[in-house]
């Protein structure tokens, strides 16, 4: 397999425990977590729904949202980090009645069979090819797809903020960098796919950035 710096990071090189610290410092771990609970509240899936968590990580969102939106509806936590689903599956392990599974899978070249009726990715697509993970959602789905993105103000050019201290092994980012997208590119490639954009949802941060949440719809 080509060498992917990124794939590596995320693999083997980030301690959740280092991701999790810079996520709370900076306010976008708290602001991921309340824009996809809004998102529940305003868009429920049905009762029973499946739903894909796309890039998991290690469900640092239910140290500040409870996991209970989630117990109507039967989920899969996918990541490419099997350590991470494990950190997750801990963390969700008291919670009476919420059922989920998790699974090891690479959103690039996922193995998941199609059929969920809500797909969201948090903070995926700046760290993979992206295109090949909007195909990949969009194929997965006939539903919902709900994503939340970074956007910087316009002196910031990098993801990370590079005079704010990182945690440990977080400093990779100061020799690799993820991808800035722009809503317009992620709208335009998602229309190729036929969904349409029918949510969204902004959540400032720390260094003047923004959260940005966007759902799609297929169309009709």
């Amino acid at each position: 397999m080509p060498q992917n710096p990124l794939r590596d990071a995320w693999t083997s090189a980030i301690r959740a425990e280092d991701y999790e610290a810079h996520m709370a410092a900076i306010g976008q771990a708290q602001a991921n977590a309340t824009l996809v609970a809004d998102y529940f509240r305003a868009r429920p899936p049905q009762p029973d729904a499946t739903v894909l968590f796309a890039g998991a990580g290690a469900g640092q969102m239910f140290d500040f949202v409870s996991p209970s939106f989630l117990l109507p509806y039967r989920i899969t936590f996918a990541d490419i980090n099997p350590g991470y689903l494990e950190r997750l599956s801990a963390r969700l392990a008291g919670v009476s009645g919420l059922r989920f599974t998790t699974v090891v899978d690479d959103v690039e070249q996922s193995k998941l069979s199609p059929g969920f009726e809500l797909i969201l990715a948090v903070l995926v697509l700046e760290h993979v090819d992206w295109r090949k993970a909007v195909a990949t959602f969009c194929a997965l789905t006939a539903g919902s797809i709900f994503i939340v993105t970074q956007e910087n103000p316009a002196n910031a050019p990098t993801s990370m903020t590079e005079t704010r201290a990182i945690p440990g092994t977080m400093n990779v980012f100061k020799q690799i960098h993820s991808q800035l997208i722009s809503p317009d590119e992620i709208v335009a490639e998602f229309a190729r796919h036929d969904f349409q954009l029918e949510y969204s949802a902004k959540r400032m941060v720390a260094d003047e950035k923004k959260m940005a949440a966007l759902g799609f719809q297929r169309k009709p």
